[in-house]
């Protein structure tokens, strides 16, 4: 697999599967540097502590910087994905004006007073997660957070960051989910549709805000009257509705898709098969099958298949894990005799490796399911089969 993006501004370009959040932390005075020192210890991320030198005890493990601090902190602010500044909010105001791009690139930036007495989420707080680390920053110092965010504060559901902890990625323009997002903080009507994906999209315990209604079936959300329609499915469009878009067939809404990572696609190949012709067939699959392709969770396939280059540049390519399995794993999937539900036992690969089959039982072991969305599909060098997830 290939390195995952390691910036904000990186990730904002590619697939949303972000490394590990890198925290800067910056400290122009005594007090500053007492708090930063707290922090960096208490920061449970990959965290880096830049102290005035004027306050840079021995055993610190920090990097000392000169005054003035604009070129450090205006530096960090591109390298990193969230930056904690111990210095006024209008100082940071002043120093980074000219660094701000676009909420969707912006790393998210906390300000906290010498006094350790607040953790003021100021840049990207709602999607860029300024906000919670505003919590986890007062949390770790005794401070009080200050959340501005309208979702945070009202209460309600926040659709751009809906099942956002699961890797769900959004399908909607940002006209539409700003709208959208109005609705919600605003009290309207909001209808939540879930057909894919993991349950646990709201807090357990939690209530929902009294303006969102979850809908049995796509055809009672349709027939609502809500203003925006959120619809977490892994599937590229409703069914039996004539090739319809989901915007098409939820006139009159603010339609947003979420796209849960809830597709186990296994796959079988010759040796050699190029990464091309694997996601060719993986296409065609999904095309014929009405299912989104940003919906993939894994690969899988057998163990001796680990290093089939083809495999592990989709992978790469998807930005998604292969699974592999041995063949008693594999094996262990298909019914004694030949009887009952499974997947379908194949002679010639059972001949040649030992293994009934590939593509089907390694789907059906990543996924955890009981059963497969697509049987298995082959060409002359490859097969593949799908799986859908199953999420507690």
């Amino acid at each position: 697999m290939g390195s995952l993006p390691t910036t904000r501004r990186e990730a904002a370009t590619g697939i949303n599967h972000p490394a590990m959040t890198r925290t800067a932390i910056v400290a122009i005075s005594r007090n500053g540097a007492a708090l930063g020192r707290k922090l960096a210890k208490g920061l449970a991320n990959d965290s880096t502590l830049y102290l005035d030198r004027r306050f840079l005890d021995e055993e610190d493990n920090a990097i000392a910087f000169d005054l003035p601090a604009r070129p450090l902190v205006q530096r960090v602010f591109q390298e990193t994905d969230q930056l904690v500044l111990f210095m006024p909010v209008g100082v940071t105001v002043r120093l980074l004006a000219p660094c701000l791009d676009h909420k969707h690139r912006d790393p998210a930036v906390v300000c906290v007073d010498d006094a350790g007495r607040f953790a003021v989420s100021l840049v990207s707080g709602h999607i860029g997660g300024g906000d919670r680390l505003a919590q986890e920053v007062a949390d770790i110092l005794g401070a009080s957070p200050v959340v501005t965010s309208g979702s945070h504060v009202t209460g309600s559901l926040a659709v751009d960051l809906l099942g956002q902890e699961f890797g769900w990625t959004v399908e909607a323009d940002s006209q539409t989910i700003t709208r959208a997002s109005a609705a919600s903080v605003n009290g309207e009507p909001v209808g939540i549709y879930r057909e894919a994906g993991e349950t646990g999209w709201w807090p357990t315990g939690q209530p929902l805000p009294v303006n969102v209604k979850v809908y049995p079936s796509f055809t009672s959300l349709a027939e609502s009257k809500c203003a925006a329609a959120l619809v977490i499915t892994d599937r590229a469009a409703p069914e039996d509705l004539d090739g319809m878009t989901y915007s098409e067939a939820l006139p009159g809404k603010f339609v947003v898709l979420y796209r849960p990572r809830s597709l186990a696609v296994g796959l079988g190949c010759r040796r050699g098969v190029p990464m091309a012709a694997l996601e060719q067939l993986i296409d065609t699959a999904f095309d014929d099958n009405n299912l989104a392709k940003a919906s993939i969770n894994c690969l899988a396939t057998a163990e001796l298949k680990r290093d089939e280059v083809g495999i592990q540049e989709l992978a790469e390519k998807l930005q998604v894990p292969v699974h592999c399995y041995d063949e008693a794993e594999l094996n262990s999937m298909f019914p004694p005799n030949g009887s009952g539900a499974g997947p379908t036992p194949s002679p010639e690969p059972h001949r040649l490796l030992g293994i009934w089959g590939v593509c089907e039982p390694s789907a059906l072991l990543a996924s955890a399911a009981t059963g497969l969305l697509v049987t298995k599909t082959k060409t002359d060098r490859a097969t593949v089969a799908v799986a859908r997830m199953a999420f507690n």
